[in-house]
């Protein structure tokens, strides 16, 4: 699934099977709940089920993550930083790492929209609270530390990630 949109035909080859992708889904939902080793793999899979090609590509364990966003603002790109090392928004440089950090303003629960609403409950339910509290830092806000504006992370991730085929949507 999650390498359906590198094939020229993948969606084509997935539109002639949708009771099977369906019940894939069921399949894999079902292993999540029952909290397995790899718990983040399948996850990810889940999501390329459910249609989040992007987020079941760039979604990973929320240790020690980094994610790429452009800002709106002024177009610099930022590094976005998610873990055990802090949550954070930065520049970074070559020598000097993340420079002029600004802390991570991640989304209240009951704020979220889908898909990280759907994506927080799921880790949630499952007990995976550090993938819970990733999600809300990621559908969160970030300052941009060039031009000191605020966007939304999740849209500037997905602008400076979008898959070509994704483009026209």
């Amino acid at each position: 699934m999650r390498g359906t949109l590198r094939h020229p035909d993948g969606e084509a080859l997935l539109a002639g099977c949708p009771n099977e992708v369906a019940r894939l889904r069921e399949l894999v939902d079902q292993r999540l709940r029952m909290r397995p080793a790899g718990y983040n793999r399948l996850f990810g899979d889940l999501l390329a089920l459910a249609g989040q090609y992007h987020w079941s590509a760039s979604l990973g364990d929320f240790t020690d993550d980094f994610y790429a966003a452009s800002c709106p603002g002024c177009e610099a790109a930022v590094t976005i930083a998610v873990g055990d090392h802090g949550c954070y928004a930065a520049i970074r440089d070559w020598d000097q790492g993340d420079i002029a950090r600004r802390s991570l303003r991640p989304a209240p629960a009951e704020e979220l929209r889908d898909p990280g609403r759907w994506m927080h409950a799921t880790a949630g339910r499952d007990g995976q609270q550090q993938l819970a509290e990733g999600i809300r830092h990621i559908f969160g806000r970030a300052e941009c530390p060039a031009c000191a504006s605020v966007f939304d992370i999740a849209e500037g991730h997905t602008t400076a990630n979008l898959p070509p085929a994704l483009e026209t949507y």
